[in-house]
């Protein structure tokens, strides 16, 4: 990938220019199976998406042992 996951920088965005072609490719290829499935890609970062209508569920805060 451009940019590390968390790094708030310029590499991070998902446009961004630099970086190697295997490494913009990668990124592409995350970003277009996430929006195949509905997900869109944060403006700033590479690695954050959000589902279509995300805007409807609230955000849940359920330990983890719960989900087992």
């Amino acid at each position: 990938m451009t940019s590390p996951f968390d790094s708030f920088t310029a590499r991070a965005a998902p446009g961004y220019k630099g970086g190697t072609s295997e490494q913009r490719g990668m990124r592409n290829l995350l970003r277009s199976a996430m929006e195949r499935e509905g997900f869109r890609v944060d403006p700033g970062e590479w690695w954050h998406f959000n589902y279509r209508d995300w805007r409807k569920y609230p955000i849940l805060d359920i330990p983890f042992e719960m989900l087992r």
